[in-house]
């Protein structure tokens, strides 16, 4: 069970990381910050391989890990555009319950599509029921951080539809990471996902001339940046690390990782003055309601 191991370190990583991500630069447009995110993510991941011995595999990819290196980078740039579109028009107390919740509702939907048997430890109808359960609860979830006005008094839900794109995302650069990749060391795909994302967005940067904004940042606020992203960095590979197993499941390991909402949040409630504070409760329980119906079906 060595990969719960590495998806423990991957919560730890996805906390550090979130919490160096409030505190970063703010005042940069979030393509300018994509661009520096990806390239110091690129560096951080290098280092790492360097670290591992595995310098020598960045380039030696078959044609097809190639390729589907490739699909996972293009995967990863939709991703973090929608992210961005969608935090900037959504409510923050509505935006990051629901986000959380539909990464992990779509990404165990479609592995239970992709290795059902996997997924629910060989079909048993009691891993299915509790799997599903598990879904139908994570669902309860997305629709309560949608539909309740305390939460979510905006009326306009466009940024519903680019956090669900973004989620998507997420759930296929997961399911090609477990199903293509198994045989690439998980600094290596981090470091050519990366590299693509920061060519990707840097194009974008240059087209749209704002990396005049790069003058604006402080030495400071790179250094914020640079340890965000190596914490990203420990993060991807990490939680790329525990999907190479065989006998990893998929669901159990997105469900530790993505306890890292449940504890930013109940922080939240108990240490700082959020509003709503009952109303995130209720969403605290039925999310880790979810994520632990999701890890019973893969464990009983």
């Amino acid at each position: 069970m060595e990969y719960i191991l590495f998806a423990f370190l991957a919560l730890l990583a996805s906390a550090a990381n979130t919490i160096f991500n409030r505190i970063s630069a703010n005042k940069i447009g979030s393509l300018v910050s994509s661009v520096i995110k990806a390239f110091f993510i690129v560096i951080a991941c290098f280092i790492i391989s360097a670290s591992f011995g595995h310098l020598n595999q960045l380039y030696s990819l078959t044609k097809e890990q190639w390729i589907w290196v490739g699909v996972l980078g293009l995967v990863t740039c939709v991703d973090w555009i929608f992210y961005f579109l969608s935090i900037k028009r959504a409510h923050l107390e509505a935006f990051s319950p629901f986000e959380a919740s539909c990464v992990l509702f779509l990404s165990n939907l479609l592995f239970s599509i992709f290795m059902f048997s996997s997924v629910t430890k060989g079909g048993t109808p009691l891993n299915i029921v509790l799997f599903f359960l598990g879904l139908a609860c994570l669902l309860g979830a997305m629709i309560f951080a949608v539909l309740n006005k305390k939460i979510n008094p905006s009326t306009k839900k466009i940024w519903v539809l680019y956090a669900t794109l973004t989620a998507l995302a997420m759930a296929f650069t997961l399911v090609i990471v477990k199903t293509k990749l198994t045989d690439v060391p998980s600094d290596v795909i981090a470091y050519h996902q990366m590299f693509i994302v920061f060519v990707v967005c840097g194009i974008m940067m240059l087209v749209s001339k704002s990396f005049k904004e790069l003058k604006t940042a402080t030495w400071k606020d790179y250094l914020k940046f640079f340890i965000a992203a190596l914490f990203n960095a420990l993060l991807m590979v990490f939680r790329y690390k525990a999907f190479s197993y065989d006998n990893a499941v998929p669901s159990i390991i997105n469900c530790i990782v993505s306890f890292d909402f449940v504890l930013v949040s109940t922080a939240t409630v108990l240490f700082f003055k959020a509003q709503n504070k009952k109303q995130l409760i209720i969403l605290i329980i039925i999310v880790t309601a979810g994520m632990a119906l999701n890890v019973v079906s893969g464990l009983v």
